[in-house]
């Protein structure tokens, strides 16, 4: 059996989804798209808006990194 994904990494995805389309990603749009694929935070309660804008600055931080790291290596 596969250990359950951190829920900061499952929604970086969804995250991700939106970021590559917008520099400010809709949180809620995040929030419902959770929603749709039963991503639940602790107790099985829904992710929220306030929850993902604690996240915002750290998903941010390593899209910046990935990204950079990503085009270094397309040179």
């Amino acid at each position: 059996m596969l250990p359950p994904v951190r829920l900061p990494f499952r929604v970086y995805h969804l995250w991700v989804e939106q970021r590559v389309h917008s520099e400010m990603p809709s949180l809620q749009a995040i929030a419902q798209e959770c929603a749709a694929q039963g991503i639940t935070a602790q107790h099985n309660r829904s992710v929220t808006t306030a929850y993902l804008a604690d996240q915002v600055e750290d998903f941010e931080r390593r899209w910046q990194a990935l990204t950079r790291h990503h085009a270094q290596n397309q040179q």
